[in-house]
């Protein structure tokens, strides 16, 4: 109902609104239907070998060869991760280049953003890339009791995955301390509209009761499994497989190990001091001082009915980049940045902020681009000359911001003949008419919302003294709401509403105030609500929220809310190519490689125009992947007959970063 209501606000009723609600719940759909819609998606990237095989290619990041560039300039367009990587290495490097940073916003890193008390954040009243007009300002509030950690909010990235060794790395070189980010706990709650009576569940007794009635399946036709299915079993062996396949549910599903409920997914707190109980699915009154009450199982049928693994992302916590254990920099992400740019301030680079740059063009006397820079507060324009470009804005900015000396795809001089091309690709997937409605685009719509509250609606009341009337005793306890409720301690909570998830905090415990991430959703429904105002959001989200209690919802507070699509300089999460089209995997493997300028003489440079960001890298949406477009680009200014490795094919953001 919840849902149905909100659409009500936003379109027509009618067979308009009946197909648009389709579209939004496609955006909470497993990974296998979403497979099955769009059988060439890949959740990773893959090496092409039969190309690599022709072709010289580099075996990993090269070191710059000390002093070989003295004399020579580099500016890097953008102080995010990726610009701040490229400007560290050369520096760090000894590689003799005069380095400068240009940074079109106030603050280096991005779209790594954390927000403060004091903060102000102002997106454009549209996501045109060109020509729009900024909004009305946000300011940060957060509340700080004394005692409390400073708040602050993640608008941007909020997880390290522990595979991302080159930024972990990174922060170890550059002593920036960090600490566990809790992904999921099985004390979060699922939530859906149209199943269980719209009530939140406990992740635990979903997942547990799950897996105890399909091992209960299993035990059952175990010796039919073993010889119906391809898994290598002898004859002679089947008898003994199947009775080690009926060992191992007993213990994947907690069934009943012996007696005449043997193989049963039987739930019960256990006899001779719980020893034997089967309890993962939790309790409804926890032992302790009381015996506690072991927690129903949910039916199979009701479990199969909810389609609960389709209509949230349950399982993402399982899949590759979110598996335990994921870090977060303590005192929020933005260390990243921070870090990285006094090292580049240490070792003799400069970054300007409030440096807008309006055009890179080529000066053909000088044999150096020309990057014109907007001067604040004025209509002047500053040039500065430089050997080497290093492009760190997203590419659809590039439209029109490269001159046309460089660019232009009819001319035989300027940048290599098939780069300019891959650009142009780029340019038609983010340039097209979303005057009907949605339309996938190159940039990807995201919009999140943080709110500030009293930790204690999700970690539940303090133990303390209450009177019992009935016995007429004072005792030690916590209010009947939450007897049996195991309080929540970082994670994050699912739901099919547009809010998608709730984050809780993974720091601080026992402060008093937590800074949730009370929405973070993508394509369609961030679409939607980076069209209204900022306060239509936040009321969304508090409804939302209220799926998972009337008082979780009331004592949200201090709201914040960021739809990534309207950030000036920025417009987008993250980069989607497979919007792009089939030649997508051609033109990022010619981008990935830079470009030469060519002259009308047909002389033409070293390669010394290079798109970095996690836009070009096989981990779009993350981090790491910023860092390894940064050291792609720098393999190439170094060894420029060694190719870049080309992809065979390239990750599909919705299941690397969106989590489907």
């Amino acid at each position: 109902m919840e849902r149905q209501c909100n659409l009500a606000i936003v379109y027509r009723v009618g067979l308009e609104q009946v197909f648009i609600k389709e579209q939004l719940m496609a955006e909470h759909q497993s990974r296998a239907r979403f497979f099955q819609q769009h059988p060439k998606a890949r959740a990773h990237a893959a090496l092409d070998d039969a190309t690599n095989q022709q072709l010289k290619v580099t075996p990993g990041p090269v070191t710059l060869t000390k002093h070989k560039y003295q004399g020579k300039k580099a500016v890097i367009i953008g102080a995010g991760v990726s610009g701040l990587t490229t400007a560290y290495e050369l520096l760090a490097q000894q590689s003799g280049m005069e380095v400068t940073v240009l940074e079109a916003q106030n603050r280096t890193g991005g779209r790594c953003l954390s927000l403060r008390t004091g903060d102000t954040l102002i997106e454009d009243v549209d996501s045109q890339l060109f020509h729009s007009k900024p909004g009305q300002p946000q300011v940060v509030r957060f509340d700080r009791p004394q005692g409390d950690a400073e708040p602050y909010l993640n608008a941007g990235p909020g997880r390290i995955p522990s595979s991302h060794k080159r930024l972990l790395s990174y922060l170890k070189q550059f002593s920036v301390d960090v600490e566990v980010y809790v992904m999921n706990s099985e004390s979060n709650l699922v939530q859906m509209s149209d199943s269980f009576a719209g009530l939140p569940l406990v992740y635990r007794r979903l997942d547990h009761n799950t897996r105890g009635w399909l091992a209960q399946m299993v035990f059952e036709n175990a010796e039919q499994l073993i010889k119906t299915t391809e898994c290598g079993v002898g004859t002679q062996d089947i008898e003994r497989r199947a009775q080690q396949l009926r060992e191992l549910m007993i213990s994947f599903g907690e069934l009943v190990p012996s007696g005449p409920n043997e193989g049963k997914y039987v739930v019960t707190a256990g006899e001779d001091g719980m020893e034997n109980g089967r309890s993962r699915a939790g309790y409804t009154e926890l032992p302790g001082v009381d015996a506690g009450t072991i927690a129903e199982p949910l039916s199979f049928d009701s479990l199969l009915g909810s389609e609960f693994w389709d209509k949230t992302r349950f399982y993402q916590p399982v899949d590759f980049l979110w598996q335990s254990t994921l870090f977060q920099p303590v005192g929020g992400m933005d260390q990243v940045q921070h870090a990285f740019a006094q090292q580049v301030a240490t070792l003799g680079g400069t970054i300007l902020l409030n440096s807008p740059v309006k055009q890179i063009d080529w000066d053909a006397s000088r044999q150096q681009f020309a990057i014109s820079i907007a001067k604040v507060g004025t209509d002047d324009l500053d040039v500065v000359y430089a050997d080497y470009c290093f492009s760190n804005m997203a590419m659809p900015f590039l439209k029109e911001i490269l001159s046309e000396t460089l660019q232009d795809p009819n001319s035989q001089v300027g940048l290599n003949s098939e780069f300019k091309s891959a650009l142009q690709a780029v340019y038609q997937s983010q340039f097209v008419d979303d005057h009907g409605g949605y339309k996938a685009k190159f940039l990807a719509c995201t919009t999140k919302v943080g709110w500030q509250a009293d930790r204690y609606l999700w970690q539940g009341s303090q133990v303390k003294e209450v009177h019992d009337d009935c016995a007429n005793v004072d005792v030690l306890s916590v209010p009947d709401s939450e007897i049996g409720v195991v309080p929540i301690f970082g994670g994050i909570s699912w739901t099919d509403n547009d809010i998608t998830q709730i984050w809780y905090p993974s720091t601080a415990y026992h402060d008093q105030k937590g800074v949730l991430t009370g929405a973070y959703n993508f394509s369609e429904i961030a679409y939607e609500w980076g069209k209204l105002p900022v306060q239509a959001r936040l009321d969304k989200a508090r409804e939302g929220a209220k799926l998972f209690g009337q008082a979780f919802g009331d004592g949200l507070e201090h709201g914040l809310a960021i739809a990534w699509q309207n950030i000036p300089y920025i417009k987008g999460g993250w980069a989607q190519w497979h919007v792009v089209g089939d030649q997508a995997v051609h033109h990022f493997n010619v981008l990935a490689q830079g470009s030469a300028v060519k002259a009308a003489d047909g002389s033409e440079t070293q390669p010394n125009f290079f798109i970095v960001g996690d836009q070009l890298s096989s981990l779009p949406g993350w981090q790491e992947g910023a860092i390894a477009a940064a050291l792609n680009a720098l393999n190439r200014m170094e060894r420029p007959d060694l190719a870049i490795p080309h992809l065979a094919c390239l990750p599909d953001t919705r299941l690397i970063v969106e989590g489907v």
